[in-house]
C-alpha cells in the first residue's frame, strides 16, 4: 500500500476548499420599487393637517411633518392607531440593515406618536380588587 501524501494548510484556507467561497453579497436598488414623485407628495394633505390636529400636542411630529410630508400623508391615510402603530414601527426599526435612520428629532417624535398609540390600542388594566 502506498503511503498518504499530504499537505499542511491553515484552517482558512481548508474552509475555503470545504465551504467554497462565500457569495457576494449584492445590495439590491431600491430605485425602481420606489413611488414616482409628484408635487403632491411634497405637500401636507388636508386630511393630513385634521389627523395632525386630533392628536395630543406633545406627541404630534411636527419635524417629521415638515420634513417628510409624503410620510406624514401615509401615516394619515392610514388612520386606525394599529395600523398607524405598525407603520411606525417599521419606520423606527431599519429591516434592511443600510438605513441611515432620521435626522434630527425626527426619530424622537416617532418614539413619542409610538408609544402614543400602543396606549391608545391596549386594553385598560383590570383590577381584580372591583369584580
Amino acid at each position: 500500500m502506498d503511503p498518504l501524501s499530504f499537505e499542511f494548510v491553515t484552517v482558512e484556507e481548508a474552509k475555503k476548499v470545504l465551504d467554497g467561497d462565500p457569495a457576494a453579497v449584492v445590495p439590491i436598488d431600491w430605485t425602481g420599487l420606489r413611488q414616482t414623485a409628484n408635487t403632491s407628495a411634497h405637500m401636507l394633505a388636508p386630511d393630513t393637517l385634521r389627523w395632525l390636529a386630533q392628536l395630543p400636542r406633545e406627541v404630534r411630529p411636527l419635524e417629521l411633518f415638515h420634513t417628510y410630508p409624503r410620510i406624514a400623508n401615509q401615516l394619515a391615510a392610514l388612520g386606525h392607531a394599529a395600523a398607524v402603530s405598525a407603520f411606525v414601527g417599521d419606520l423606527l426599526i431599519d429591516k434592511r440593515g443600510d438605513r441611515q435612520g432620521f435626522p434630527g428629532g425626527i426619530a424622537l417624535e416617532l418614539s413619542r406618536l409610538q408609544e402614543h398609540l400602543l396606549l391608545s390600542i391596549q386594553p385598560p388594566d383590570i383590577d381584580v380588587s372591583d369584580i
